[in-house]
């Protein structure tokens, strides 16, 4: 078949730089902001893993240098930092901006954050949401100099072992436990071949279209001279096109962060550059119309819609990036109806689907049928 993330008031002050803004004594009303966005989507103080607390008690004691370079000037960022200030333009999110579009300016910061979680330091680190996972400092890479040791999760005393008399269970309940758990396993493998014959005639379907988006958009072989041409376009209507590493030709193409209007016209030049592996169009007034231009990008992992007027008749022409394994819809119209058109693309991972028409049993089927996929419904 084809295809496929509350409150350390300590910390507030000073995460804003960390985040790489460096804002004004104007602008100083939205450091509160951002630490609120911060600590939502990272920081669990009251959580139960031992993972989760590791990474708040350490980014309290990092504070500047989870995203600064400890012992230097604060214009010193270390790779996260870096990171971080490539993605947020830090003009667009004074005190007045929030007050008016707090909804719009925080799924920004959002998408910033999750942008950045699938990025790396250099070829031998893990990503930074992976190193954040694990209880470390987004900055804590390969051959880097921690910012601040981490402490180590405290210790729970060793309880004496329990000694106990084992009961001795008669024929009859052995008999009725036996067929207790008979039920249950029969309810669940009828449960599971429900779920399953729900979601074949969904599989085909999507096969059937990402074969038709396949032939239909073909990708024409890069021209080196079209390729630059087209990377001049993508600038003169707002957009950036930048690569993920210099050691690499992956391409990420980004109109989010535009002062201009962006509109389906600017996504053509797109399928004349080679190897684009994110296209970022967050807040943009692009519609399914535009969406036909990403379609059939065999090397295209993540795609950011959120606050497009993308509907479910445009996710169609997602049906053949086999590669895809980010797709975030937060705050369109898409409905079950369009991701139903997402069950040929078996290297998805993470799909937004906050605010939209989309429905927790459709969510739920789509997770399903594909293995490790995690769709989000709720707000972060």
């Amino acid at each position: 078949m084809l295809r496929s993330q509350t409150t350390l008031k300590a910390l507030a002050a000073t995460f804003s730089f960390c985040v790489v803004l460096s804002f004004s004594a104007r602008q100083a009303a939205a450091i509160p902001f951002f630490w609120e966005v911060f600590e939502k989507q990272y920081v669990h103080k009251d959580a139960a893993d031992d993972k989760a607390k590791m990474f708040a008690a350490t980014a309290t004691a990092a504070k500047c240098n989870v995203c600064h370079v400890d012992g230097q000037a604060k214009k010193e960022r270390n790779p996260y930092g870096v990171a971080l200030a490539e993605t947020l333009k830090k003009d667009q999110f004074n005190k007045e901006r929030i007050e008016k579009e707090r909804d719009k300016a925080e799924a920004e910061v959002l998408a910033a954050f999750e942008a950045v979680s699938g990025k790396k330091a250099n070829d031998k680190a893990k990503t930074f949401g992976e190193l954040i996972a694990a209880g470390e400092l987004p900055s804590a890479a390969p051959d880097a100099k921690p910012a601040t040791p981490m402490p180590e999760p405290e210790k729970k005393p060793e309880e004496a072992p329990k000694t106990e008399e084992v009961a001795t269970l008669s024929p009859e309940e052995i008999a009725k436990i036996k067929r207790e758990l008979r039920a249950e396993m029969e309810a669940e493998l009828a449960a599971a071949k429900a779920a399953l014959a729900a979601a074949i005639p969904k599989m085909l379907d999507a096969t059937r279209t990402a074969n038709e988006i396949a032939a239909k958009y073909p990708q024409a072989p890069i021209d080196e001279q079209a390729e630059a041409e087209a990377i001049k376009q993508i600038t003169a209507f707002g957009g950036t096109v930048n690569r993920i590493a210099q050691s690499s030709d992956a391409k990420v193409v980004t109109y989010h962060l535009s002062d201009k209007t962006i509109h389906d016209e600017a996504l053509a030049p797109i399928r004349k550059i080679g190897n684009v592996v994110e296209v970022n169009l967050m807040g943009t007034e692009v519609t399914d119309a535009g969406l036909e231009q990403l379609a059939g990008l065999k090397q295209l992992e993540r795609l950011n819609l959120a606050k497009t007027k993308v509907t479910d008749a445009g996710l169609r022409y997602l049906a053949a990036c086999e590669k895809l394994n980010y797709l975030n819809l937060y705050g369109t119209e898409v409905t079950d109806a369009g991701v139903n058109h997402l069950y040929g693309l078996p290297s998805l991972r993470h799909l937004y689907l906050w605010q939209t028409k989309a429905t927790p049993e459709g969510a739920k089927q789509l997770s399903g049928a594909i293995p490790g996929l995690k769709v989000n419904l709720g707000s972060m």
